[in-house]
C-alpha cells in the first residue's frame, strides 16, 4: 500500500500502510512521507492497545497525549502509578541518517515484534505492529466486509 499525508490545521493526517524488516539492532525505517511531518526527525513512541505501538510526531504527542497526562494528579496514587508505568515505556526517538528509529527492547517485547514491523496510519498518529500479524489481520478483515467504513458515517 502507498503512504500519503495530509495536513489539517496543525496536525498531519497519515495514510497508508507498509512493512519493513527490523535489523539486528531493532532499527526500522519510518515511512518517508511520515518523516516529512516531523522536520526535526523526532518521534515519540508509546505502547498502544492490542499489542501495538503508537508513533507520534512530538507536536501531536504534546497536544494529544500531553494534555491527558497533565490532567492526572501526581497526588493521586492511582494516577501516579499510571504516569510511572507509561513514562517508563515512552521514548523520544530521533531518526538516523537513513530515516530509521531504534525500537527499545521493552517495546519490542510489548508489541511482540519479530522480523518486521508494519506501519499503519491511524489518523494523526501511526500504529506499529508485527508485520505477519498485521498481514493476517488485514486479510481476515477483508473477508468480513467493510464495517471499518462506519467511521465515515
Amino acid at each position: 500500500m502507498e503512504n500519503d499525508t495530509k495536513t489539517t490545521s496543525n496536525f498531519c493526517i497519515l495514510s497508508g500502510s507498509c512493512e519493513y524488516k527490523l535489523d539486528s539492532q531493532h532499527r526500522v525505517a519510518v515511512p518517508s512521507d511520515w518523516r516529512k511531518q516531523s522536520p526535526s526527525g523526532c518521534f515519540v513512541l508509546i505502547p498502544g492497545r492490542d499489542q501495538t505501538l503508537q508513533l507520534y510526531t512530538e507536536e501531536v504527542y504534546n497536544e494529544r497525549i500531553g494534555k491527558k497526562l497533565n490532567s492526572l494528579s501526581p497526588s493521586n496514587p492511582a494516577d501516579l502509578k499510571k504516569l510511572r508505568q507509561l513514562g517508563a515505556r515512552t521514548f523520544h526517538l530521533q531518526c538516523d541518517k537513513q530515516g530509521r528509529i531504534q525500537i527499545p527492547p521493552i517495546l519490542m517485547d510489548f508489541a511482540q515484534l519479530k522480523e518486521s514491523a508494519a506501519f499503519i496510519a491511524s489518523g494523526n498518529f501511526g500504529q506499529i505492529m508485527d508485520g505477519a500479524r498485521w498481514k493476517a489481520e488485514f486479510e481476515a478483515f477483508n473477508e468480513t466486509g467493510d464495517s471499518f467504513l462506519d467511521v465515515l458515517d
